[in-house]
């Protein structure tokens, strides 16, 4: 054995040790490190795609399978792999091609139940797929599951007839009558033809909606594609999740392996008294979160939010829940409601930011500025350590604590209004990230070794965050040595930053560019007494 396949083969043993315990993330490291030796090996591909599916790492799992079925096109398993990651992802028609291959490569391996599950994942996605119903027709007509395959001639007559083959469709139906001559749906369905009228269409199978729903998510999300740098804004972006999260939950819920659920963590999620009460809960909030998806994704909000509470009354009650929910909520006249569960997932990560921004809104709406001003004051310090390097997040956050309190003090109503408006325009926008970025560039700097000010400092001090994108301008004007209009800007920005210091020396500054001395002395001494 070569020094490539012993290291090879030790990578490997490491990884499957570590898959047998359920240690996914030290699994994938193995696997990858197999890979480095053997880059093309289907056995280390496709180990390391099934460690990333576990991790829930879908997007790194689908190249992993993508390779293992480049590798080994005749091997049905990448492509049923592949085919059930896209649809999780939401991407059906990819996902019914690879189920096709995975069925007709198990086929022809003799694997005749795996080549049904495929064919059967189908006409799941797609009720009115001739060339799976007539292949399940054909392979059950072979195993002697003579109903099985009538049913399936049945639907392959309905779906010729349709599409303006009647001739074709009373043949198939009467050859599915000499495998089951007692058939009255067969018998209905000739008399049908012979009576000039359409047969019904096949249905969908009941069931199974996640899929669907994940694909009306991936629909809602087109929008946002066109979002320059595609960053949308932060509640349009905590909308995505939180209807990613419901939609990967119709897959969880749908798993009856208990130990599934357990590895998703949906155990923490689900209220009960026990096993036998979960599942017995566990069809309902199947239905109100599939339910509630499909509304959502028709602009029925009204109903899609009856529907998520009637989820979270049925024991379902993760933070993507309640975010949505209130989200819909705020949209309304319901807007107590959508407070009460828009605090139900402040603390999450994925939604804290999102809901602060909304309950600000719905608490100015009610004319409770002091709220309205914490709430947004508490959305602001989130964004701003989300933007500054992680070495520096924590001391952000504590520099937001005494203006939280002085905050606390504040009794004018005005005050506070303009402190909601000014986030919420600094935030609610595409690209939110980029642009407080932007404005941080044109803060004063630091003292050497010390914490960055928050971009509230500013805000309270300024009362917009206008100044900042005007200091912008007038720093560009003034390179491209355009004084007299870096200095016009200046005297603008003054209308509504009147007392912000940083913007008198900047004035001061560009006094000395003009060579007016004496008038950039008034106003460094002027600066110097504030």
């Amino acid at each position: 054995m070569t020094g490539v396949e012993d290291n090879f083969h030790r990578a490997m043993n490491a990884g499957h040790s570590a898959a047998w315990d359920q240690q996914w993330d030290k699994a994938a490291v193995s696997y990858q490190k197999a890979l480095e030796e053997m880059p093309n090996d289907p056995s280390a591909l496709n180990s390391l795609g099934l460690a990333f599916f576990q991790l829930q790492n879908y997007d790194e799992a689908l190249k992993n399978y993508i390779r293992a079925a480049q590798v080994t096109p005749t091997d049905p398993v990448p492509f049923e792999k592949l085919a059930l990651l896209q649809e999780r992802k939401g991407n059906l028609p990819e996902a019914i091609q690879s189920f096709l291959q995975a069925a007709e490569l198990f086929a022809r391996a003799r694997e005749v139940e795996k080549a049904v599950e495929n064919w059967l994942r189908v006409v799941q996605l797609a009720p009115d797929h001739l060339h799976a119903h007539s292949r399940l027709a054909l392979i059950h007509e072979k195993t002697g599951q003579t109903h099985q395959a009538a049913t399936e001639y049945l639907a392959v007559a309905s779906l010729l007839q349709n599409s303006g083959n009647p001739q074709k469709a009373d043949e198939i139906l009467l050859h599915a009558l000499q495998l089951e001559p007692n058939n009255t749906e067969l018998r209905q369905a000739l008399t049908i033809i012979k009576g000039g009228k359409l047969l019904p269409k096949p249905t969908r199978p009941k069931g199974g909606t996640g899929p669907l729903r994940m694909a009306q998510v991936k629909q809602l999300e087109v929008p946002h594609a066109t979002v320059p740098d595609n960053s949308p804004d932060p509640i349009s972006e905590a909308r995505s999740k939180a209807l990613n999260m419901l939609a990967d939950s119709l897959f969880e819920l749908s798993d009856e392996s208990g130990e599934s659920q357990a590895r998703r963590g949906l155990q923490a999620i689900m209220r009960g008294t026990g096993e036998l009460s979960a599942q017995a809960l566990q069809t309902k909030v199947l239905l109100h979160l599939s339910q509630a998806i499909d509304s959502q994704t028709k602009k029925q909000d009204a109903q899609a939010a009856e529907e998520l509470e009637r989820a979270i009354e049925s024991g379902f009650t993760h933070p993507s829940v309640y975010f949505n929910l209130g989200l819909l909520r705020s949209q309304g006249e319901r807007l107590e409601s959508a407070l009460r569960n828009l605090q139900q997932c402040n603390r999450h990560n994925d939604y804290d930011l999102a809901a602060r921004l909304l309950c600000a809104q719905i608490y100015a709406k009610l004319g409770r500025a002091r709220e309205a001003a914490n709430e947004s004051i508490e959305a602001l310090k989130i964004a701003d350590a989300q933007v500054v390097v992680p070495e520096q997040a924590d001391a952000i956050r504590q520099l937001y604590e005494p203006l939280i309190e002085s905050l606390e003090r504040e009794t004018d109503a005005k005050s506070q209004a303009k402190l909601t408006q000014s986030v919420q325009e600094m935030l609610v926008r595409p690209n939110w990230r980029a642009h407080l970025l932007q404005l941080r560039q044109q803060m004063p700097a630091p003292a050497e070794g010390g914490a960055p000010l928050p971009l509230a400092e500013i805000l309270i001090q300024a009362q917009s965050s206008q100044v900042i994108e005007s200091i912008n301008r007038i720093n560009q004007l003034a390179r491209a040595g355009q004084l007299r209009s870096a200095m016009d800007e200046a005297f603008h920005a003054l209308s509504y930053a009147p007392t912000y210091l940083p913007l008198h020396i900047l004035i001061g500054e560009l006094l000395i560019q003009e060579e007016k001395i004496q008038e950039a002395i008034a106003k460094f001494t002027v600066v110097a007494s504030a």
